[in-house]
């Protein structure tokens, strides 16, 4: 059904597809501003705002108040956005705790070096406009989206009436960024480190710079890079653009050897229920390096292009706003096609070095809505987590090694929040081919995810709980690969020759946070255990159970660009199969991951979730 088609062809098809419709999204949704869209003048104006703003982000405690961030607005729905006003906060105030302010040498330092972000750039995320009528759910909803770009530290939207005008009101729009500038440290030391260095906000602009290197005594070159440069929300369209050149597996990568890429990406989400359109499109050429001078006879010798562009539409949107149940229908063409492919026999069977092509489409039905809270990862900063259901069904046709099938998949997600502040998930995914009247290559994933309100266990102290179960299964195998355990199930694990065909997991964390401060920094220490089952086709006895414990500590400047940092030591038990292992790992970024978003881009089921 699928012919391979000429790399030229195929990029030259997205680009002409994509960059037109950024042009065209921009009158329809970059929100070009009419009225008054400048920074607020009046003292007395801006003085109420930072007051306003600062009270409703230090509140104490835990907070679990559903779409708490529409009680302000919505006295004044249906009325009309007479202008929209902007507001900057500076370094020099802690916005979760008003007694303590920034060291004066650090602010001035800072500001120094920071670009703080431009005016323009807070309007180019904007989901309203001039002229609008006032739609509390979707100031929430834009209040989020610009929470969670990752150069501002937060954000409120707030709405005050024109005097004289009963059908009027302005807009103020409150931020506070971050420090932009940043890095990270990984790799293995003192052998082979790894270092990064990045503006995530450059010039102020939403623009970010990034640079990795690498450098490796048993690498041929010992130094290696990569650059990113991304724009967000292009044009005001909310689709943000990412180009990239790399020589360390940070762009695409499918196969098991050192790649180097460069590619294209280009994504526009679904910020909110009330917007109509989402997609994305990605290139990508790739190659495999022989850059630690395996023999030939070791070394996987390949090159590949990607291309991968998907689209959908939000049907159910008008109506009344507090109805936030939604239909959606997306359709999505990916073609992977080898240039080169490994002359090892035994990986050319693999589908992972094997051309790839299919259609999907998926519906989706979704309702759902965030609710605030705190201490999850943001150490009193405002979360935003979602509840709700997702529900999509998936139809299309793929080829892959050679083999072409149709394939059909179901997904449902659901996330509850209660009101004493405790939080609840279930995922539950099922999707293979369909030959011959059953499913091959059939993946089933199943999860529940409970976390405990937070505790105060005293002064300044808070305690939550964890408790996370899963099982994974292949069934009827014919082109897929087995079944591994991996991180999701045991943390620091490494065990790549344990594979089988069904796996389950449980896990428990308890979480102290702490008032421990320490040059801006909070802390959080944590300790968990694991346990993981394998039906391993590979080893003796078929059932393996793989147990784990771990502790550390996460942290969290709330000036600084790395959000929520962990640290984390782990010990896997020796098995019959595995040998005891320690193992270290460093994460940032963290956050709630209750549900996948609004909608995601059809996609097959993966055992790994």
């Amino acid at each position: 059904m699928f012919k391979s088609m000429p790399r030229r062809v195929l990029y030259a098809v997205g680009l002409r597809l994509i960059f037109p419709l950024l042009g065209s999204l921009v009158p329809i949704f970059g929100f070009a501003q009419n009225g008054v869209d400048t920074l607020i003048s009046d003292k007395n104006l801006a003085g109420r705002v930072l007051r306003a703003g600062l009270s409703s982000l230090t509140v104490s405690g835990d907070t679990i108040v559903n779409e708490s961030a529409i009680d302000q607005s919505r006295p004044y729905e249906g009325r009309i956005i007479r202008n929209i006003y902007f507001q900057h906060d500076d370094f020099k105030q802690s916005y979760y705790d008003t007694s303590k302010q920034v060291l004066k040498l650090v602010a001035n330092v800072a500001d120094a070096l920071h670009g703080t972000t431009r005016t323009s750039v807070i309007r180019n995320h904007l989901l309203i406009r001039s002229g609008m009528e006032v739609n509390p759910y979707l100031i929430a909803d834009n209040e989020r989206y610009l929470r969670e770009l990752d150069f501002i530290l937060d954000s409120r939207i707030f709405v005050r009436p024109v005097e004289g005008q009963k059908d009027s009101v302005d807009v103020i729009v409150a931020t506070r960024d971050v420090f932009s500038l940043g890095g990270e440290i990984g790799g293995s030391f003192p052998t082979a480190p790894e270092i990064s260095i990045y503006d995530a906000n450059f010039l102020g602009r939403g623009q970010r710079l990034e640079f990795l290197t690498l450098l490796d005594r048993d690498r041929d070159p010992r130094f290696g890079y990569a650059f990113i440069y991304r724009k967000s929300s292009v044009f005001g369209s909310l689709a943000d653009a990412e180009v990239g050149y790399s020589q360390l597996n940070t762009g695409p990568s499918n196969g098991d050897e050192t790649e180097f890429s460069y590619y294209l990406r280009v994504t526009r989400p679904l910020v909110s229920p009330y917007m109509h359109f989402a997609g994305a499109l990605e290139l990508s050429r790739n190659w495999s390096a022989n850059v630690y001078n395996k023999p030939d006879s070791l070394f996987l010798d390949y090159s590949y292009d990607l291309f991968d562009v998907w689209g959908g539409y939000n049907f159910s949107i008008k109506g009344d706003p507090s109805d936030r149940s939604r239909d959606f229908i997306a359709l999505r063409y990916f073609h992977g096609a080898y240039s080169d492919r490994p002359s090892q026999q035994e990986y050319r069977v693999l589908s992972t070095y094997n051309n790839t092509s299919g259609v999907l489409a998926e519906y989706t039905f979704y309702k759902q809505n965030y609710y605030r809270t705190r201490y999850l990862f943001g150490f009193g900063r405002t979360e935003d987590v979602p509840y709700g259901t997702t529900a999509s069904a998936t139809l299309g046709y793929v080829r892959e090694v050679g083999v072409e099938r149709p394939y059909a998949a179901l997904k449902w997600y659901r996330a509850v929040a209660y009101k004493k502040g405790n939080l609840h998930n279930w995922t539950a995914e099922l999707g293979g081919f369909v030959a011959g009247g059953t499913l091959e290559d059939a993946v089933l994933n199943t999860s529940t995810t409970y976390v405990t309100r937070a505790v105060r266990v005293r002064r300044g102290t808070l305690l939550r709980g964890l408790a996370s179960i899963g099982y994974s299964a292949i069934f009827n195998e014919r082109t897929s690969l087995p079944l591994e355990i991996t991180e999701r199930e045991i943390m620091g694990i490494s065990a790549d020759s344990l594979l089988g065909n069904r796996k389950a997991y449980f896990r428990v964390e308890a979480t102290v946070y702490t008032p421990w401060n320490f040059l801006g920094f909070r802390f959080a220490p944590f300790a968990g255990a694991n346990m993981a089952w394998l039906n391993c086709t590979v080893c003796e006895g078929h059932n393996l159970l793989v147990p784990g414990v771990n502790i550390g500590f996460r942290a969290r400047n709330e000036n600084l660009i790395f959000g929520t940092m962990e640290f984390r030591l782990s010990y896997i038990a020796e098995t019959r199969m595995t040998p005891s292992q320690f193992s270290f790992a460093f994460r940032q970024r963290l956050r709630a991951d209750m549900l996948p978003g609004f909608v995601r881009k059809p996609d097959m089921v993966r055992p790994d979730g």
